[in-house]
């Protein structure tokens, strides 16, 4: 008879490999899988979905040094200009998850730049008339690099009561950024929401409306 030790890391292994599956089958259909690019002259390496942005040792560092979800894709080095609130507040610099997805939907930084795809690096780059190209003028988008609460506006809503939405901790603060509203592996709702747009239930997880 096994041990309850064996039982026990069976089943967590069986566990791994099940929630692993259904996070791929999540991206496999989606445009982050890159081996759907081929298109666009795109060429992943054996059609490894993850390898694009994450690799298992030898991962990039961010400014600061510090690890980012072992990381693989090449950093956006643009400078961008941000979303200023009416108080008059502006969005830091990009860091940490939206500097991640700017690397490539900046329109600047090749999409195929990515550790261990040197022999087939073409510099594809988002085309310039995709909705997908955000550019390097974020002033026309939701503000990204700003604290949540703000401290300058009323009407929003206590973190607590988000069923969707999601605040990403950088330096102590809560703040906004892309993957708040967006969850790069889980394209089921479209555009990668985290949360529906039917009647406005994205919008209203953060505002008072």
């Amino acid at each position: 008879m096994l041990s309850n030790w064996r039982l026990t890391a069976a089943f967590t292994a069986v566990l791994a490999a099940t929630t692993m599956a259904q996070d791929m089958s999540k991206i496999v259909n989606t445009s982050h899988n890159m081996t759907n690019l081929d298109v666009w002259g795109v060429v992943i390496p054996e059609d490894r979905i993850c390898l694009p942005c994450h690799v298992s040792h030898n991962a990039r560092t961010d400014d600061n040094g510090q690890a980012m979800v072992l990381w693989n894709h090449a950093i956006t080095d643009q400078t961008f200009e941000m979303y200023t609130t009416a108080a008059g507040n502006q969005g830091r610099q990009p860091e940490g998850s939206s500097k991640m997805c700017l690397s490539c939907h900046d329109g600047a930084t090749a999409i195929d730049d990515f550790g261990g795809n040197t022999d087939f690096f073409s510099n594809v780059k988002i085309p310039a008339d995709s909705l997908s190209n955000l550019g390097t003028d974020l002033r026309d988008d939701h503000p990204i690099g700003v604290e949540y609460p703000p401290p300058d506006l009323t009407g929003y809503n206590d973190k607590s009561t988000f069923t969707g939405a999601k605040l990403i901790t950088i330096n102590g603060v809560d703040r906004v950024e892309c993957t708040s509203c967006h969850d790069p592996h889980d394209d089921s709702l479209g555009m990668f929401l985290r949360q529906t747009m039917a009647g406005s239930a994205l919008c209203l997880e953060c505002h008072n409306k």
